[in-house]
């Protein structure tokens, strides 16, 4: 991460909690940290979601992933069903609310308002296209094809597939999904980032939905070598209370190191966010901006090329940041085992396409293959830039002491 970042006051109290062993294990952690700006995070939904429409040409349905109430264990129904002789009809022309309506006192609203905004404003650029959060009945009417679940992350799933079971419940929503494309309702999942173990487990949702996101989530397994993603868990875990230690690594265990500007992610390591014996955190109950705050200066292309650079395993450099180009790193991410792009967006906290892109560049220099393997012209480049990175030796100085390792009998006595 940028000097400037490590040298925040915050930042800097928070390190000196850690004795010397932890201290390195700290800043390392901070340093691989992906912070997402509320500018960025915006430009990148909106490019996901305009994308949607021109890949498809057919009317979309936007959803905004809120919690879902439950009964028993299920969550109830997205849309309610009406009995008209022996079988179950949803006709309700509003669908669910894109924020929730507060029923407690002191009830919060989280990352679903940044996202309803986002939303809210989609839908005026493309309201003959867009339809948002729309009843079962004004689906038919429009003849939507597309239901699109929007969310700006997704960790463990377990949202968004609760907010997938309320619609797979509808009798309607099945027998729409059942005929198919291009007649029946297809589902699609749009995020800014998810983790693989996420991903992979939304993606094998019964009404088995197109999954789109910016970058796979970086983690502390999937950045780190296992060895050295062991010692981090470790010194977690070490530092989390024990009443708390399912929350070490982040709900689910996901050890994910992202942050946005509205939220950080409860999957995140919880010594991050989480209050312990009236020590504050870096980002107190999940809050990345506000007076002091280092997000700000996390942020930007010298912090991103600095992280990056210890992502791929550059040794830290004090003063102006090295120059880096985006084949090169991902060309050292393939070094680490990554082959396909979402492996490496996920190791290196790379936007998707940018990987992809750098994959046909490199392909196109012939120093990978077709299948992302090392070609001999490759390596050589790959061994040249370790040998450019790796610390040289200080000189000897000549001004050294000299110590007699044996004496002899003085010459002509």
């Amino acid at each position: 991460m940028s000097q400037n970042f490590l040298n925040n006051h915050r930042v800097a109290a928070w390190l000196e909690r850690f004795d010397d062993r932890d201290r390195a294990n700290a800043r390392l952690l901070l340093s691989l940290l992906k912070l997402v700006s509320a500018d960025e995070f915006r430009d990148v939904m909106m490019s996901l979601l305009e994308k949607q429409i021109g890949e498809w040409g057919v009317p979309l349905a936007l959803f905004n992933e809120t919690e879902r109430p439950k009964r028993k264990g299920k969550p109830h129904r997205l849309f309610k069903e009406t009995k008209i002789g022996k079988t179950l009809r949803a006709e309700d022309k509003v669908g669910p609310a894109l924020v929730p309506r507060q029923r407690h006192v002191g009830e919060q609203v989280g990352s679903e308002g940044i996202l309803a905004n986002i939303l809210t404003q989609f839908q005026k650029l493309h309201s003959h296209d867009v339809v948002l959060s729309p009843g079962a009945q004004i689906m038919r009417e429009r003849k939507v094809r597309r239901f699109v679940l929007v969310t700006d992350f997704i960790g463990s799933g377990d949202r968004v597939i609760t907010f997938l079971n309320a619609a797979w419940r509808v009798k309607s929503i099945r027998s729409w999904w059942s005929r198919r494309t291009p007649a029946g309702l297809s589902f699609d999942v749009v995020a800014y980032s998810g983790t693989e173990e996420g991903l992979e487990r939304v993606r094998s949702h019964p009404c088995q939905p197109n999954v789109h996101v910016s970058l796979v989530c970086p983690t502390i397994r999937s950045v780190l070598p296992p060895s050295k993603a062991d010692e981090i868990e470790t010194f977690c875990i070490r530092n989390t209370p024990k009443r708390f230690a399912s929350e070490a690594l982040g709900y689910g265990e996901i050890g994910a190191l992202i942050g946005f500007a509205h939220s950080m992610p409860n999957n995140a390591p919880a010594i991050l966010w989480k209050k312990f014996k009236g020590k504050e955190p870096l980002f107190p109950s999940r809050v990345t901006t506000g007076v002091g705050s280092p997000f700000s200066s996390a942020t930007g292309p010298e912090a991103e090329r600095a992280r990056l650079g210890i992502a791929i395993g550059l040794p830290p450099v004090s003063g102006p940041v090295q120059p880096i180009t985006i084949e090169t790193i991902v060309l050292a991410a393939i070094r680490r085992g990554s082959k396909l792009p979402e492996a490496v967006s996920g190791r290196l906290g790379l936007d998707l396409f940018e990987v992809e892109r750098a994959l046909s560049k490199l392909q196109e220099l012939k120093w990978i293959d077709k299948n992302n393997q090392f070609t001999e012209r490759g390596r050589m480049v790959l061994d040249r830039l370790a040998k450019s990175s790796s610390s040289k030796p200080l000189p000897k100085s000549r001004n050294e002491y000299y110590f007699p390792q044996s004496l002899r009998v003085p010459r002509d006595v």
